[in-house]
C-alpha cells in the first residue's frame, strides 16, 4: 500500500483545516446555523490498474535445456559428474559464430539469456463507471452576504471490477556471458556447432563458472498473456468547508473543496503466461505463473466538486453535482509482482436528496 501526496495536496488539506478552524467561533453566535444530511446515488468514474512484474518466477527451462546446467539461449554449461567448478565436459553451443578465437584456436565459448526485463507494467485497465451510494453531513456556519458557508463530512462507497484477458510485448533482458576452455584447442579440431557434451564422459573441458558480460535491452522480446482481474471494494472520506450562493428563491449553487481517504479492499486474481523471443528462436523460454489474494490499505489526496440544490420545501431539497478527487495510487504487492490502482483521476456525478433540521 502506498499513499502519494503532493505539495498542493498537503497546503488543500491543511488549507481545508484552516478555513474550518477560523469558522468555528461563528457557531455558538450565528442563530441562522442549521444542519443537513444529504443522501444521494453516485457514479464513480476514471478508476483503472495496471500491473508491475509477474505473480511468480514464471521462466522455466524450455525443451532444450540440460537439467543441472546453466542454460542460455545458444547452448548450456554445467558441473559434469565431478562436480569440479572449473573442469566440466558438460556443455553444448549451437553456432559456430560463438567460438573465441585466438591464433587459430579456440580458447573459449560466448552465450546469451534472454530474460524479461524486471519491472514492467501491463496496459492500464480502466473499470466500467461504478454505481455507488453517498452521505454527506452539513452543518452550516454562517452567512457572508447573500453567500452561506459551512463544513461538511462526507461518506461513500463504490465497488470496481477490472479484468483484463488481453496480450502485450514487454521488453527483454539480453545477457552475455563468456566461459574459457581448459586449454586452447585448435579450430579444426574443435566440436562443430551443435555439439552437446556428456555428463558423465570423455571430452573437451570447459570452465563451468560463467564471466558475466553486457546487458542490453530487447524491445518486444516478451509476449506476455493471460488474464489480470481485480475486484475492489473502494470507502471515501471528505472532510472540508463548502459555500452556497443562492440564484433564485429555490434554486442554488455550492462548491466544496478539502482532503479525502480512500479506504480500500481489493481481491486480485493473476495468471500469466510468457513466451520469450532469442536472438535466433521466438517463444524458446516458455513459462506460467499465477497468484491471488486480498488486502486492505489507504490512500489520501483531495477532492473538489460543485452542485445545484432546489428548494422542494422549508426542509427538503433536491441536489445534483458533481466531484472530482486525487487519492493517488493504490498498490498491492501480491507474489514478485504488484498491482497500482490509480485513484489519482475519478470523478463521480450524483442525485440525491437533504433534509435541513
Amino acid at each position: 500500500m502506498k499513499t502519494f501526496l503532493t505539495t498542493v495536496q498537503c497546503r488543500l488539506i491543511l488549507c481545508a483545516a484552516g478555513c474550518s478552524a477560523s469558522v468555528l467561533p461563528a457557531l455558538a453566535d450565528d442563530a441562522a446555523s442549521s444542519w443537513q444530511v444529504r443522501v444521494s446515488a453516485n457514479t464513480l468514474f476514471n478508476v483503472s490498474a495496471s500491473f508491475k512484474g509477474h505473480p511468480a518466477s514464471p521462466l522455466v527451462t524450455s525443451s532444450h535445456d540440460q537439467p543441472g546446467a546453466a542454460n542460455y539461449d545458444n547452448g548450456y554449461v554445467g558441473r559434469d559428474v565431478s562436480g569440479d567448478p572449473n573442469l566440466s565436459t558438460y556443455w553444448g553451443y549451437n553456432q559456430s559464430s560463438q567460438q573465441i578465437l585466438s591464433g587459430g584456436n579456440v580458447t573459449g565459448l560466448n552465450y546469451e539469456r534472454t530474460t524479461p526485463l524486471a519491472g514492467q507494467s501491463s496496459p492500464r485497465n480502466d473499470a466500467d463507471p461504478s454505481v455507488g451510494v453517498d452521505l454527506t453531513l452539513r452543518r452550516q456556519l454562517g452567512k457572508w452576504h447573500q453567500a452561506r458557508y459551512g463544513l461538511e463530512l462526507g461518506a461513500s462507497f463504490n465497488q470496481a471490477h477490472l479484468k483484463d484477458d488481453s496480450s502485450y510485448l514487454a521488453a527483454g533482458q539480453r545477457t552475455s556471458y563468456s566461459h574459457a576452455m581448459l586449454a586452447p584447442i585448435d579450430a579444426g579440431l574443435f566440436p562443430p556447432a551443435g555439439y552437446q557434451g556428456p555428463y558423465n564422459g570423455i571430452g573437451p573441458i570447459i570452465n563451468p563458472t560463467p564471466t558475466a558480460g553486457q546487458a542490453s535491452q530487447v524491445p518486444g522480446a516478451v509476449l506476455v498473456s493471460g488474464s489480470r482481474e481485480v475486484d475492489a471494494d473502494i470507502f471515501g472520506f471528505r472532510l472540508g468547508p463548502y459555500l452556497e450562493l443562492p440564484i433564485t428563491k429555490r434554486l442554488s449553487a455550492s462548491v466544496s473543496a478539502g482532503g479525502a481517504l480512500a479506504l480500500v479492499h481489493d481481491h486480485v486474481s493473476w495468471t500469466e503466461q510468457l513466451a520469450v523471443n532469442t536472438a535466433t528462436v521466438n517463444g524458446y523460454w516458455t513459462g506460467q505463473s499465477a497468484v491471488s489474494g486480498e488486502s486492505v490499505g489507504v490512500t489520501a489526496g483531495f477532492y473538489a466538486g460543485a452542485d445545484l440544490n432546489y428548494l422542494l420545501s422549508s426542509n427538503w431539497t433536491l441536489f445534483a453535482g458533481a466531484r472530482f478527487q486525487d487519492a493517488g495510487t493504490y498498490s498491492h504487492h501480491i507474489g514478485q509482482g504488484e498491482m497500482d490502482l490509480n485513484l489519482g483521476q475519478t470523478f463521480s456525478i450524483e442525485l440525491g436528496v437533504g433534509y435541513s433540521f
